[in-house]
């Protein structure tokens, strides 16, 4: 890991056994959580090639979002401001500002204090 490519902002919170695999820049906003056990990972290989050549792409969680317990997001991953990731869930796109994520791969269940849109 490079510590370095991590920034916390204000009550910023990764939880216990929670892993930010920051060989590219993972950033989690203000009031963000990423709770137990999951896993953000800014590293992958490209395995069109022989050699397999690392490649990084930066994870950015907004403010106010939640990562649920052993979620999984992937490279180059944006989650939107007041996010909601469900436990288990495995983030392979960016998701949208205020929605309710889940599921592998995680996919949109419905807006956050409202019906489905």
């Amino acid at each position: 890991m490079h510590p370095w490519n991590l920034t916390l902002h204000d009550r910023a919170c990764l939880g216990d056994g929670a892993v930010a695999y920051c060989l590219g820049r993972v950033e989690i906003g203000v009031g963000a959580t990423v709770a137990q056990e999951a896993y953000l990972c800014s590293g992958t290989h490209n395995f069109e090639s022989e050699r397999l050549e690392l490649e990084t792409a930066g994870i950015q969680v907004g403010a106010n979002a939640f990562v649920g317990l052993r979620a999984i997001v992937l490279p180059g991953i944006v989650i939107g401001s007041g996010c909601v990731i469900g436990a288990g869930s495995v983030v392979t796109r960016d998701t949208e500002d205020d929605w309710l994520y889940a599921g592998n791969p995680a996919a949109k269940i419905r807006s956050r204090g409202g019906p489905p849109k």
